[in-house]
Formats: C-alpha cells, structure tokens, sequence
C-alpha cells in the first residue's frame, strides 16, 4: 500500500504501525519509530505529533495491521515494506543485474539504472520487523551486485531471525569466486536457501538468454562451490521457447553434475517487462510447455530430486503433476480467465498472472 498521510513535513524514517495499546508499549519498549492509530488520529512516536486526523486516512490505515513496517518520506507518504499478515514479504537490494535475461519480468532499464537500497535503510527496515516472522526473501536485480556491503545486512538478519526461513534470489555469478563463498559461509542465516536460475544446459542456449557471454561458466561453478560449502540451493527454470527443447538435458545435467541441489522449480514465465517485448521470441503457451518438461520432471524425480511447478494452472497440466504445482502468485498479480469462475479446482488452482493473461488464447479449461 502506499498513500499519503497528513502534512508530515520532517526527515525520512521508518516506522511500525500499532493500534493497540500492548503492540504501542510493545514498539515503545523496543525505541522503535511508529504511527499509533486511533479512531480519531494518527500519531507519530515518539515525536508525539499529529500527522492527520482525516477520517479517509484513518480508515485507510486500518486495512493495515499491527507490526506492519512503512517508509514514511518527508512529504507524507507512506510506502509499505513489510506486511505482518503475510508469509510473502521480501527485501528489494537493487534494481541492477549483470544479467540481461530476455524473458526477465522487469524492464531493461532497470536492470541498467536501477536504485539500489542504502544498507542502512535495510538494516533499519529489519529492526522493525518482529523477529518471529516465518519467511523472509532477498531479491533484485541481482542483490549481489550492491558489493560486500550486502554481508554486514546478512549478518544483521542472521543475528536477529533466528526462527525466520530465507530466500535469497541471486543469479549466482558472484559465487564463481570462493571469496564470496566464504564470506556468505560466516553471515548466511541458519536456514536459508539460495534460488538460482539455470536457463540452459550449454553456455550457447544459457547465455543467449541472459544475454551475457561467460553467464552461464560462472552460474555452474557458483553452483559447484557453493554445493561444496553446503549450502541449500533450489535450482529455478523458466520455460520459454529458447529453453524448452533443452529440459531433458538441463535435468540430466542438473542430476548427474549437481549432486546435492535441494529441490528444483521449473516456471512458467510472467509476461510483464522484457518477456513482453520479446514475446514473439520467447512465448510458448502453458500446455505446449506443460508438455516439454514432463520428461525432465521424470529425470529428476527418478534421481531423488524433488520438483514444484510454478505458475502453470492446473488445467493445463497432467493430472499426475498436480502435487507438484504451488500457488505461487502472489495475490496482488493472479488472475483468472472467465472460464475459471465455473471451475471446481479453482480454489486450489494457482492461476495465472495479471500480465499474462492476455496471451493466454483460450488454453484454460474448466475442470468438472
């Protein structure tokens, strides 16, 4: 959510919500910033300033909850960070990559001119989330590419999330050196899992989706040393027309070359940024790719490897595949075809998403 909120006129902080009096003394006790929301204002702590009294803001506020955390800039507005009522809450590090991927959700010029997150602002961001919270995910761009600076942030989320599952999305390069390795090694979280895209089986079909000569080198051995050092990694394919006669051999290289991998998540692409102007290029409908990886699936299956399916809806996949598919949208961008409302599995079918669905000509069947 953002949205504005009164004549605030002061520096930029970062604040907690309470509407409470136990979650007020609770983020009181802790010396952390918060708007306190009554019936008839919204106050700043500690400053003990009236930021608005409007009954539209309030109301707003109040579809927020206890413990959320929001940016809070010198002209008002607030810009949400974290949702306490949800499992799928993240850290944005950058909008920068060393990667071009063709068939990338986001725009070209982010990747190039992207702002990336000051580390204090992360760290002061982390202070206000409540350390129980279950899940938590790092992502970009590429979030390695802010440089070793990323590690005293790491250490910080190591130090205070003790109980607190991690995603950490990188493209792996940076890996390719040991140093890297070893200093993640010394400030990972406990549980944590690296996601990591493999988009070919060679460096010919790797790199001509990311775009950039070497990628593909340098994703294999950050694969390789970081396997070595135990760490946790999920190996992420994004289906498209470019890699999706190449299944087959990503899972045999994935078996035979990279032993140890936690699971692998093969995904059908959102067609929003980059992927949407290379649509003609990089496009294949849900079925036609539902169908290419099944023999992948069995590869890996066969191995001891588990495997979930990303995006796909559940029509357009063999029954015998359903346990594999997540909800894996977040509801902020699912949608669903006409055709779905009538659908009996609707409730557990993921969906698709919101940029996506305009390419979808007719695929999606309802299940009676």
């Amino acid at each position: 959510m953002v949205m504005k909120v009164g004549d605030y006129q002061g520096d930029y902080r970062v604040v907690s919500l309470a509407f409470d009096e136990e979650v007020k003394e609770d983020l009181r006790n802790n010396e952390l910033d918060f708007l306190y929301i009554t019936d008839k204002a919204v106050i700043l702590y500690p400053d003990q300033l009236i930021l608005s009294e409007d009954p539209n803001v309030i109301e707003l506020l109040k579809k927020a909850g206890n413990y959320d955390v929001y940016g809070l800039s010198g002209n008002g507005r607030l810009i949400e960070y974290y949702d306490d009522r949800s499992i799928d809450n993240y850290f944005f590090i950058t909008g920068k990559c060393n990667s071009n991927c063709v068939m990338c959700p986001s725009p070209d010029a982010s990747r190039k001119k992207g702002e990336s997150s000051s580390i204090e602002n992360l760290i002061e961001i982390a202070k206000h989330i409540p350390s129980d919270t279950p899940h938590l995910t790092i992502t970009g761009g590429e979030p390695f590419m802010v440089g070793k600076e990323i590690f005293r942030f790491i250490l910080f989320l190591r130090e205070k999330f003790t109980k607190t599952e991690f995603l950490f999305l990188t493209n792996g390069r940076i890996f390719a050196l040991e140093s890297y390795v070893e200093q993640l090694a010394e400030c990972i979280p406990y549980d944590s899992v690296l996601g990591i895209p493999l988009h070919g089986s060679t460096a010919e079909i790797h790199d001509r989706i990311t775009q950039a000569a070497g990628s593909f080198t340098q994703t294999v051995t950050g694969i390789r040393r970081l396997l070595k050092k135990g760490f946790r990694i999920e190996l992420r394919i994004v289906v498209s027309r470019l890699n999706a006669e190449d299944m087959e051999n990503i899972a045999e290289l994935i078996a035979t070359k990279m032993q140890g991998i936690s699971y692998v998540s093969i995904m059908a692409m959102e067609m929003t940024g980059s992927a949407y102007i290379h649509r003609d290029q990089v496009w294949i409908p849900y079925r036609q790719a539902a169908e290419k990886i099944e023999n992948g699936i069995r590869i890996l299956l066969e191995n001891g490897i588990d495997v979930k399916l990303y995006n796909f809806p559940l029509c357009t996949v063999k029954r015998e595949y359903w346990t594999l598919c997540e909800r894996s949208i977040s509801p902020d961008k699912v949608r669903y075809a006409q055709t779905c409302e009538s659908c009996r599995m609707k409730k557990i079918c993921g969906g698709v998403f919101a940029g996506t669905l305009g390419m979808e000509k007719g695929e999606l069947k309802k299940i009676i």
